[in-house]
């Protein structure tokens, strides 16, 4: 088998029959597809782990493979190899009937929870349970928490070398339905409908034990926390406050701009045509909660925040290949004609790529800072949760002078995220679906650290003990910086 684990009874009952155990030949043709696939298409297939170290991993599936496999045995095996290529935007995806089995079957745990220093604390619970925010889970179900956490960060893809930012991902996601802990712990650890924690309060010396119900996705929603997606189009996803005369926040929580689009300057040309207007001497930038997005909207924040222009975040763009035979009956993506390349649009290189020209994709056009950008001093308040086009963002404004970084390392990647366009492969007999980017964006960088995110100018991470008091690091590190400037 490819991992030594139960089936997860609850889950798998709820698919379809022929996705719950596969014969070995049909396994191996999910994982020839897969890999054929990933070493064709992905641009950043081996950028950053050895080819050797990958064909070992395909290798050590395909033997494990040779007895069959049950769904979640071939999903977890899958998703350790794509945590392997460390690539935020390759992963897979559960099929479609048992991600909807999980809006009711009680696989989440009670709460929604944070993690500090690799520890796992309650934030959020249900009416009744006798938790308080700020108890610390100890074990779950007898086993150390540290031991399940370990386990289930294996599965979490990031950039390069920003193996830091996986805790965030454990914590609340989009991609792993509200939470990578509880996506993968209870693949990991299928159990009944209840969960036995040991916690213990904060000040308190002993620890006690409670048994709780698992919940379903719908009622772990329901607890309180972050929303499963974030639209730029969302009312409060950007949002304006003034904490001091001549300071502005500007909240941006999301650049996703393709489920329900509107034109980004219509939103952020107000904004900064107000700031200017009153004389605001400072903006800070809210970009902690967000991860990426459109480019469009990265590159509409960018003309009022750049003291530069032209504007160019990205030097090249090139892909692998535009031969698809094979592979095009089972792949997908937002823009069908992305199935359909005009060789014209795709010079070869010498080194056997495909330049993507500005015809094809306008990502590597310069363009002008907006006729209302911001003159002033700019700080911006970053996070672990920073990746894609938010990097992008950092590696324009990092190395201008009137720009601080403020808050915790981020994720991502200097040297350019492979994104742009995401292939949605469709493997026949699991029905799981892997994601492979197609297009390498270059970072116009003039020396970006590989395989890094950003480090902040002023180091202000969020801690345990300013969690649970409500006080906010980064922000007040910035008024601070504010206030010495004057």
């Amino acid at each position: 088998m490819l991992f030594s684990l139960a089936v997860l009874t609850l889950a798998v009952s709820q698919a379809e029959p022929s996705l719950a155990q596969f014969a070995p030949e049909e396994v191996r043709e999910d994982l020839a597809l897969a890999r054929e696939a990933l070493e064709r298409l992905h641009p950043g297939y081996d950028r950053y782990t050895e080819r050797a170290e990958l064909d070992a991993h395909w290798a050590a599936m395909a033997r494990a493979a040779e007895d069959g496999a049950d769904l979640p045995e071939l999903y977890l095996g899958l998703s350790a190899l794509l945590a392997d290529i460390r690539c935020d935007h390759t992963k897979a995806e559960l099929p479609d009937s048992v991600e909807q089995s999980r809006e009711t079957a009680p696989t989440y745990l009670p709460i929604r929870m944070r993690l500090f220093e690799g520890r796992m604390y309650v934030e959020h619970f249900a009416e009744g349970v006798a938790l308080e925010r700020g108890d610390e889970v100890l074990r779950i179900d007898g086993d150390p928490v540290s031991d399940r956490l370990q386990a289930a960060r294996r599965f979490m893809p990031v950039d390069g070398y920003t193996d830091h930012v996986r805790d965030a991902e454990l914590e609340r996601s989009g991609e792993f339905l509200g939470s990578g802990f509880d996506h993968f712990d209870a693949l990991l650890n299928p159990d009944d409908d209840q969960v036995v924690l040991e916690v213990r309060r904060p000040g308190e010396p002993g620890a006690r034990t409670i048994t709780l119900p698992r919940i379903g996705y719908a009622q772990f929603r329901a607890l309180g926390g972050e929303a499963r997606w974030r639209n730029f189009s969302d009312p409060d996803a950007v949002r304006i406050e003034r904490p001091a005369d001549g300071v502005a926040v500007l909240s941006v929580e999301t650049f996703v701009n393709y489920r329900t689009p509107i034109s980004p300057y219509s939103v952020f040309q107000p904004i900064f045509s107000e700031l200017n207007a009153d004389g605001v001497e400072t903006l800070i930038v809210d970009l902690r909660r967000n991860g990426g997005g459109s480019t469009e909207v990265m590159q509409s924040l960018l003309s009022y925040l750049s003291s530069e222009t032209p504007i160019q975040h990205t030097s090249e763009i090139w892909v692998t290949t535009i031969d698809f035979e094979g592979l095009r009956d089972h792949i997908q993506t937002w823009d069908p004609n992305a199935l359909s390349p005009n060789p014209d649009w795709y010079p070869e290189r010498p080194d056997g790529r495909r330049d993507v020209s500005a015809r094809a994709n306008n990502q590597t056009n310069r363009f002008a800072r907006a006729g209302d950008a911001f003159e002033g001093e700019v700080i911006i308040l970053t996070s672990r949760r920073n990746a894609s086009g938010v990097t992008q963002l950092y590696g324009v404004l990092a190395e201008q002078s009137r720009v601080t970084l403020v808050g915790e390392r981020t994720g991502g990647s200097q040297e350019g995220p492979t994104a742009g366009v995401i292939w949605f492969l469709n493997l026949p007999n699991s029905g799981i679906v892997v994601r492979v980017p197609w297009l390498y964006q270059r970072s116009a960088m003039q020396n970006p650290e590989f395989g890094q995110g950003f480090n902040p100018d002023v180091l202000a991470p969020e801690t345990y003990e300013s969690w649970l008091e409500g006080r906010d690091p980064a922000l007040e590190a910035a008024l601070e910086l504010v206030s010495a400037r004057r």
